[in-house]
């Protein structure tokens, strides 16, 4: 099965999770492609039944190609040279010699101490009175002669065999070297296991030499937040707004050079589309029944097996007739008891009981094939179905990856695990059971769990075999697991951990990216979830890496327009604040989130966005002006309204307002002001007086903060002009009364 390299294209990344999108070519030599394809190097936390794969183009019109049977299964990267086969034999011969090399360099040691050893007698002492005796000088020569000749031969002799011995050792080291990289290359470590993708494609039509394929699958390791940079021109006229966004992802892949689209939709959760009811004028007529989407299975369905059962236990109990019967040679079935058969006919001796069994279960097959036929139709996908496995068969599967003990002969077969079945009740119990095909159960360790990911997964389910009476006619779930265990087994490598361990925990470390805290100020895109579903497309390939950190990366710039606005609340503060009226520059609804504002180039602050309609406006302040300068005055006179017999007094304030602006360029100001306002029971009347120029009530709707007795100029100020502004108003009250904290209300 040959092995196709992919590339990943594009991106879709979604409020948690993301969908991957990636590219091959598929190269056909001979006009044909592969029956079967692998697609290896694929992240561990993928979500199965998510894996999708199309043919997107061929190099010829006329070829019909197209991808079925779609399979996940476990990969590892392939050794870069088969290792050399070491010779045991040639090894134990090295030790050998080395042995052998080493005893005789025993024995040379021990005569050279022995040679070394040997004393050359002195010259014999003179008897008292007598002559010395004649001294024996050249046999003692030859004896030292003799000593000093042996040693310096047997160390000359020493030191080749030392030599040869070094040798030896080197090179049992090297076997030994090898046959440990033999060993520890068959390995495989965790860091090592990926995902792969098995699918056939079916050809037809006319040959072609090159195709493309795309494969998209799901990951729930994912997530981002918007975030900007706002610039604004010197005289806050044009804007630029750099979109930016802050993703986290802990896939197990890099993504490096991917077209990316950030989207605030939630695509793993039920969604139902609205029925609009028709409105007809006319008698009232009774409402329709709601139309349901699922339907539960039709009562007595079991009773359609009825048949099948029958004539299956027909013949299982069926004895094989003596000469009419259709399959007169074969033995009688293995459940009736030894010697007895139909009529009478003698047992045939020869055969031992586990042939009879055999022979019997071949008939009983022959003979239900034909009423099997109808109801396999009704189970196509019953290959896929995990059977139960002998138990010399599940040792074979296992061994191939994880050294264990043989189970002894005499243990029971291993039974499927044990999954509930499937009602198709409803999108939950769907939804229920397309989570319990991704957790599976049984021997290998807990298989790859998909908690959190609401879909319906329809592709991992398939109809049960009638010969099943307890799932027949329901839908069950595919155990993933079984084809994990059989796509590594064809490695021919050791395991020495547990394979669905690291799958589960490479899911959870996905899934926990979506409990990471955000950047300061930030604010989540799972927040605006349900509002409205758009995607951004970045204008440039990014890169983002697999690390569980959030990265800002980004992803255009759009111009808009914008104008400057001049605020002044002198009653409060003397000072004049810009506030900038920016246009949404996208065709999208611009989202809530941090952003760093620019007024010439020079960093002003830091400010959080709010959320934008398309082509809506929104409001962004600059801070203080320091070359616009406001200055606040007020007088107050108290008068007798007149000399009647209830007399009032009068509270006269005027407000005098000076506005200088030192910039080379005209302004538009906007200067709040606010008029005391009379409790609801209070005897109290205000009066507006004259109002130089004239101004409007102003009730701070777009704070939402209410605001009585609010007043407002927008005015325009020339360059280097100065503007004034005069207000009055008078409070009336009865003469023998004062308001509560005094009658001046202006300081």
């Amino acid at each position: 099965m040959p092995v196709v390299e992919s590339r990943i294209d594009t991106v879709t990344l979604y409020q948690q999770g993301a969908r991957v999108t990636r590219r091959l070519w598929l190269d056909c030599p001979d006009g044909k492609p592969p029956t079967e394809l692998e697609i290896p190097r694929l992240p561990l936390s993928l979500f199965d039944p998510t894996v999708r794969v199309r043919v997107l183009s061929t190099d010829n019109p006329q070829a019909d190609l197209s991808a079925t049977h779609v399979r996940v299964g476990l990969w590892i990267p392939p050794r870069e040279a088969a290792l050399e086969t070491v010779d045991q034999a040639a090894l134990r011969s090295l030790r050998q010699q080395a042995r052998a090399v080493e005893s005789q360099l025993r024995q040379l040691d021990w005569e050279i101490s022995v040679l070394g050893g040997i004393p050359v007698p002195p010259r014999p002492e003179p008897e008292e009175g007598k002559p010395p005796p004649p001294s024996p000088l050249g046999p003692r020569m030859a004896l030292e002669q003799f000593a000093y000749e042996g040693v310096q031969s047997r160390i000359s002799e020493a030191r080749k065999l030392r030599e040869q011995l070094r040798k030896l050792h080197e090179d049992v080291a090297a076997l030994e070297q090898k046959i440990a990289q033999a060993s520890t290359a068959r390995e495989v470590t965790a860091a090592e296991l990926h995902k792969s993708v098995h699918v056939q494609l079916r050809h037809g039509g006319a040959t072609l030499a090159r195709a493309e394929l795309s494969i998209e699958y799901f990951i729930p390791g994912a997530r981002w937040a918007p975030s900007y940079q706002c610039r604004l021109s010197r005289d806050c006229r044009e804007v630029e707004l750099v979109m930016r966004a802050l993703i986290c992802q802990y896939s197990g892949e890099d993504w490096r050079g991917v077209k990316l689209v950030l989207s605030t939709a939630a695509p793993m959760t039920w969604t139902e589309l609205p029925e609009l009811p028709s409105i007809r004028i006319g008698r009232a007529q009774p409402p329709s029944p709601a139309r349901a989407g699922f339907r539960p299975a039709p009562q007595g369905a079991g009773a359609l097996f009825s048949d099948y059962d029958r004539d299956r236990l027909t013949l299982q109990n069926m004895l094989p007739a003596p000469a009419p019967f259709a399959f007169p040679a074969l033995p009688a079935p293995a459940d009736l008891e030894e010697g007895l058969v139909a009529d009478g006919a003698p047992v045939l001796r020869e055969e031992t009981k586990e042939k009879r069994k055999k022979s019997a279960r071949r008939m009983r097959d022959m003979a239900v094939e034909a009423s099997d036929d109808v109801m396999m139709d009704m189970a196509a996908e019953e290959e896929a179905m995990p059977a139960a496995a002998a138990p010399e068969e599940e040792y074979a599967e296992l061994a191939a990856i994880k050294s264990a003990p043989p189970p002894p002969p005499a243990a029971a077969p291993m039974a499927p695990p044990a999954i509930a079945p499937m009602r198709a009740a409803s999108p939950k119990a769907l939804a229920a059971a397309g989570r319990a095909a991704s957790r599976g159960g049984g021997p290998g360790g807990p298989s790859p769990s998909q908690a959190g990911l609401e879909a319906v997964v329809f592709t991992h389910l398939r109809l049960s075999s009638p010969a099943d009476p307890g799932n027949r006619n329901r839908l069950q779930p595919v155990d993933s697991r079984r084809f994990y265990i059989e796509s590594l087994a064809r490695f021919s490598v050791t395991v020495s951990f547990d394979v669905m361990a690291v799958v589960a925990e490479a899911e959870n470390r996905a899934r926990a990216v979506a409990h990471a805290p955000l950047p300061s100020g930030a604010v989540d895109a799972r927040s605006i979830g349900g509002y409205f579903d758009f995607s951004y497309a970045a204008d440039a390939t990014v890169d983002v890496p697999s690390d569980g950190v959030f990265h800002s990366v980004a992803l255009g710039t759009r111009t808009g327009e914008a104008s400057v606005l001049y605020v002044a609340v002198p009653r409060e503060d003397n000072n004049v604040y810009r506030q900038a009226q920016v246009k949404n520059p996208l065709p999208a609804p611009m989202l809530a989130g941090p952003a760093e504002v620019y007024v010439g180039g020079e960093y002003v602050l830091s400010t959080t966005l709010p959320a934008v309609a398309p082509r809506g406006d929104f409001k962004l302040g600059l801070g203080v002006e320091q070359a616009i300068r406001c200055a606040r005055n007020t007088r107050y006179r108290e008068a007798r309204s007149g000399t009647k017999i209830v007399a009032t007094t009068e509270l006269w304030h005027d407000i005098t307002i000076d506005l200088v602006n030192n910039l080379d360029r005209e302004i538009v100001c906007e200067i709040r002001e606010r008029i005391p306002q009379p409790a609801q029971d209070a005897e109290v009347v205000v009066e507006e007086g004259a109002i130089t120029p004239a101004w409007e009530p102003y009730t701070q709707e777009e704070r939402n903060n209410p605001l009585e007795g609010g007043r407002r100029w927008r005015v325009t100020v020339p360059a280097n002009a100065t503007q004034k502004l005069a207000a009055q108003y008078v409070v009336k009250l009865y003469a023998n009364n004062e308001l509560n904290g005094g009658n001046r209300r202006e300081a």
